[in-house]
Formats: C-alpha cells, sequence, structure tokens
C-alpha cells in the first residue's frame, strides 16, 4: 500500500453535523481525507485531488450563508456538494436556490437519470437520506440534473465535464442505502485517488503529532470517565508512559449517584492505576448557585474545573511551565463551544 501524508480529498466545512462521518467513510475506503474550514487558501490545496462541500443548517441565498473562498472553485478540481454544499455549487456557477415548498427530512426515494459517473453502479431509484428546507430551483449553465425525487425536482445534478456533482441528500449517512458507493464512485472514478490511508498509519501519526505537542513536558489529564476522555486518557499513556501523565476525576455534584466511584473502579479494572478521584461537589454547587440562565452556568462550571486543577496542581506540587492540560471530547462539541 502506498503511504503519503498528503491528503488526496479536502473536506470543507459548513458546520454540518456529518462533517466528521463524511471523513470517516473516505478513510474508510483507504484514502485519507482531511476537514478545513471553507475559507482556506488555494494553494494549501495544491495537492488535493477532489474537493467535497459540506451540509449545514446554514441558508446560502441570506444573510446566514458562510463566507467561503471563491477562488477554491477555480482550481479545476473534481467537486462534490452535499446538501448545502450542492446548492452553494448551484448559486456560485450562476443557478438559483429558495425556500423549498416542500421541506424534505427523512427517507425518500430518487430516481436517477444518469448510470456513470457518482451513480455507477446504481439503480435506476434508490432509497436516500434528505435533511434540507431549501432547494434549487434553477441550474447553472452546463449543469444537468442526474437525479429527483417527488417533492425535490432538482435532487441530483452534475457537470460531467467539469467533474463537478452536487446531492441535495446524504450519501454519507447509513440511511442512503447505498451511499458508500456514491462516495466510492466520487473518490476513485471521478477523482482517481489512490489507497494510501489505514489505521495503522493513523497510529503512526497519533504518536508524532502527541510526541510533537508535548515534547519534554507532561500532561494533566481531565477525565470524565466517558468514552472520549478515557481514550485520550489512553492515548497519553501509550505514547508518553504513565509516568508523564496525571488523570483527575473531579466529582461535580452533577453527576449519578455513586458515578464517581463507579468511574473509578471501572478504570482501575482497565489498568488505569493513576487517577486521581476529588469530590468537588460544594465547589461547583456553590459556585452556580442562584444562577438559572444555562449557558451562564456552563461558563461558569468550565471555569471552576480549571479552579479546581490548579487547586489540585498546587497540591501535588507540580511546576505548571512542565505541565499541558489534556482534555478528550467529541467533535460536535466543539461546533457548540465555537
Amino acid at each position: 500500500m502506498k503511504q503519503t501524508s498528503v491528503p488526496q480529498i479536502v473536506i470543507l466545512d459548513f458546520g454540518s453535523q456529518y462533517t466528521h462521518l463524511i471523513a470517516r467513510r473516505i478513510r474508510q475506503l483507504g484514502v485519507l481525507a482531511v476537514i478545513k474550514p471553507p475559507t482556506i487558501d488555494a494553494k494549501e490545496l495544491s495537492a488535493a485531488r477532489g474537493l467535497i462541500l459540506s451540509g449545514g443548517p446554514q441558508s446560502v441565498h441570506d444573510q446566514t450563508a458562510i463566507a467561503y473562498n471563491e477562488r477554491l472553485f477555480d482550481l479545476g478540481l473534481p467537486m462534490l456538494g452535499l446538501c448545502y454544499g450542492h446548492q452553494l455549487l448551484v448559486q456560485h456557477f450562476g443557478g438559483k436556490v429558495k425556500p423549498g415548498t416542500v421541506k424534505e427530512y427523512g427517507f425518500a426515494t430518487i430516481e436517477t437519470t444518469a448510470a456513470s459517473g457518482i451513480f455507477q453502479g446504481l439503480a435506476a431509484t434508490e432509497k436516500v437520506w434528505m435533511s434540507h428546507g431549501d432547494a434549487a430551483v434553477a441550474l447553472p449553465a452546463g449543469f444537468a440534473v442526474i437525479g429527483r425525487t417527488k417533492d425535490c425536482p432538482i435532487a441530483a445534478v452534475a457537470d460531467q465535464a467539469r467533474r463537478i456533482y452536487g446531492l441535495q441528500f446524504h450519501p454519507e449517512v447509513a440511511h442512503t442505502e447505498h451511499g458508500l458507493t456514491i462516495i466510492k464512485n466520487f473518490v476513485f472514478e471521478v477523482c482517481g485517488c489512490q489507497y494510501d490511508w489505514s489505521t495503522e498509519r493513523y497510529w503512526q501519526q497519533v504518536v508524532a503529532e502527541v510526541t510533537a505537542q508535548v515534547g519534554s513536558r507532561r500532561v494533566f489529564m481531565l477525565v470524565s470517565g466517558g468514552v472520549d476522555s478515557t481514550v485520550a486518557f489512553a492515548v497519553l499513556e501509550k505514547v508518553l508512559g504513565t509516568q508523564r501523565v496525571f488523570g483527575l476525576h473531579l466529582d461535580s455534584g452533577f453527576m449519578r449517584q455513586n458515578e464517581a466511584v463507579l468511574v473509578k473502579e471501572s478504570l482501575a479494572k482497565a489498568g488505569f492505576d493513576n487517577l486521581v478521584v476529588v469530590d468537588a461537589s460544594r465547589s461547583f454547587l456553590r459556585a452556580v448557585a442562584g444562577v438559572a440562565e444555562p449557558e451562564q452556568k456552563r461558563e461558569i462550571i468550565g471555569r471552576v474545573f480549571l479552579e479546581m486543577k490548579d487547586e489540585v496542581m498546587q497540591q501535588q506540587r507540580m511546576d505548571p511551565a512542565g505541565w499541558l492540560v489534556g482534555q478528550g471530547t467529541i467533535y460536535p462539541d466543539t461546533i457548540e463551544t465555537g
């Protein structure tokens, strides 16, 4: 298998909850894909073989539209727009997008009019997953409709000459019956990608990134006991060794009864013997006393977590200059926080 660190597919993230799922599907096919903001400099895509424009909750035709680098559309790269990305392609190249007469959410049956390109190997009718309020109502020059549903006459479009495709539905989700086939067609048949990614190679990348970022320092890890922070804790220990990782679980008082005890016991059984558990419930409850606004509570709780971290570091006589703070979380949290 050819190994390279250069991503072949770049996914432009317009805020979809499925963006990371798109990358996962492509990597599942053995091809390196990365996620970038839509304002990325076109120079950074010089080695890419194709672009995918993700979905998103905004509208391309009003003030909520997300800023993007229009020069990316002049690179001559194959492009696949999904949902919001589909609508953006249509509008960018001269078509029109308006609020749909019917808002589609859920399963739909699409009639395909082209058995080649991204629809190669698909049947004349396919079950797909829709989630949109806006819809393309007029096509740009050079584009043709290659798929329609009962409520969405322009459900899939293509400019075959320029290798540009737009899908109103989501091929990346499991609900679209042959969505992976569509993605595979785009990646290999349209973009000409080669196999270059594996879990083994990804682990090597993780080791290199952690080693480079941490350097000679150690990591103070806030561990909730959930999957995300536990995996991050395990990765850090495996890469750096247990002596360079300090795990702290704070009982905030907002957890289920005896959950902190369960977390400690469960992680001990899993082999984590350097997790410190601190009952900080009084500090947290005192900090939010009298506060009703949810966002304000969230900010207070986040601050108290860091204050308690500082307190524990002082108790353990840790020099902050020699430590980094580690946190494990899922990608939707970064969207919410942002």
